[in-house]
């Protein structure tokens, strides 16, 4: 056999190599495209996570001058079921975001951070809308009693750090208006 037809077989066997080889790597490529996005097509959508939805605002106001400190716009826990579930299972909430719970009477209340993933300030006030206890910075997962050093008939909960940014402290006053 002469040497140019050994060579010609040589090359000819290095290109098949080459051409398996670099389909091998699309394919693998194709699959990893497909199994991603059948990920955020599907089993990211069926997150436990709840849908965050604005029910009304609140206004933090300042106690000696009555001046505007911080508004957010608020999800409201006025049913058992509601504030049983308040801000569990979400993994984010935006700075100007938060919930208000209502309960009927004015009575010491207590909470906890029991399935609760982010970090939250969490403030009691009383039915004249003045802030009687304040804990910041609570720890998530946390199943520690958290409870209002007065009695209570509303409680807004706001990311870690939101009172310290705005300058919120007990004696502080709220101003609230649902949208339904």
């Amino acid at each position: 056999m002469s040497q140019q037809k050994k060579n010609k077989g040589k090359v000819q066997k290095n290109k098949k190599q080459t051409f398996w080889t670099q389909r091998n790597i699309i394919i693998i490529a194709v699959v990893l495209i497909l199994v991603t996005a059948s990920y955020f097509l599907f089993i990211r959508k069926t997150s436990n996570e709840p849908k965050w939805v604005k029910e009304g605002e609140v206004t933090f106001l300042s106690k000696d001058t009555r001046q505007h400190l911080a508004k957010i716009e608020v999800e409201s826990a006025k049913t058992p079921v509601k504030r049983s579930q308040g801000l569990m299972y979400r993994t984010h909430m935006d700075e100007d975001k938060g919930m208000i719970f209502l309960f009927d009477h004015l009575d010491m209340q207590s909470f906890w951070m029991k399935n609760t993933v982010i970090s939250l300030d969490i403030i009691f006030i009383d039915d004249k809308g003045v802030i009687n206890t304040i804990h910041k910075k609570t720890t998530p997962y946390s199943e520690k009693s958290l409870p209002s050093k007065q009695k209570s008939q509303f409680v807004v909960e706001v990311n870690a750090g939101f009172c310290d940014s705005h300058g919120i402290k007990e004696g502080d006053l709220i101003e609230y208006k649902l949208d339904k």
